[in-house]
């Protein structure tokens, strides 16, 4: 049987893989994993380093960093043609994805690859934890109470839309994490002051790295950031709590 597993590493702790990521890298014969350069350095396969032993076959897929969708396409097909003739050779295959393999994931361009021109192979989708989630948790707050909503969007394109989306999710109560922050800082953090909604706002970059920082978002300067960081915004909190 004809069998991909597409897996979550989580956002950069080893510690935060799941039970059922390690056991699907374990039981494979190749780890796969994508290079946004050729020849370069993958976050998804350093971050699952540990159990990669040396039996392990590796995988580099390069997926570039551009809005060409003719390279785009192209890098997918390659991408599937590599792993299917991996598999049809018998090979044990486990695709590697920073985060969760079904938000903003070079995952999820694999499997819609994959359903469309080679329907027969099995794929085995494993979820990860997110940045976001992560950031939560290691900031001491809640992403949602009983009935509030919660928003999950990359920084929009500009003040305008940004402004909507705060003004519409003060209105509805929605608890917002703003993803791909990183050079949009420097017109978001001057938004954010004019709305005082800095210290309502948590920043966090390279969750889950060693040179990970997570802060309320007062103590930032306005300054490009890098590009693994976000922002979580709460507006209010419900009227009975402890």
């Amino acid at each position: 049987m004809k069998l991909l597993t597409i897996t979550g590493v989580g956002p950069g702790d080893p510690s935060l893989l799941t039970l059922a990521a390690v056991q699907a890298i374990q039981e494979s014969t190749v780890v796969s994993y994508p290079v946004s350069i050729l020849g370069g350095e993958s976050l998804a396969e350093k971050i699952a380093s540990k159990w990669i032993t040396k039996d392990k076959k590796k995988l580099p897929l390069y997926f570039p960093m551009v809005d060409d969708a003719k390279a785009l396409k192209s890098s997918w097909k390659l991408a599937g043609n590599h792993l299917i003739n991996m598999i049809e050779n018998g090979e044990r295959v486990v695709f590697l994805s920073q985060g969760d393999i079904s938000l903003f994931s070079t995952g999820s361009y694999l499997l819609k690859e994959l359903e469309k021109y080679y329907p027969d192979c099995n794929i085995k989708l494993i979820p990860g934890v997110t940045s976001f989630s992560a950031a939560a948790a290691i900031s001491k707050l809640p992403l949602a109470f009983q009935n509030e909503q919660f928003l999950v969007v990359p920084v929009p394109h500009s003040r305008k839309e940004l402004k909507i989306i705060l003004s519409e999710a003060a209105l509805m109560k929605r608890v917002v994490v703003l993803l791909k922050l990183g050079k949009n800082w420097t017109w978001v953090q001057p938004l954010l002051k004019e709305l005082n909604l800095l210290e309502s706002s948590i920043f966090a970059e390279r969750v889950g790295f060693s040179d990970q920082q997570i802060f309320r978002a007062t103590d930032l300067s306005s300054k490009s950031r890098q590009y693994f960081s976000l922002l979580l915004i709460r507006q209010s909190w419900p009227l009975v709590m402890p």
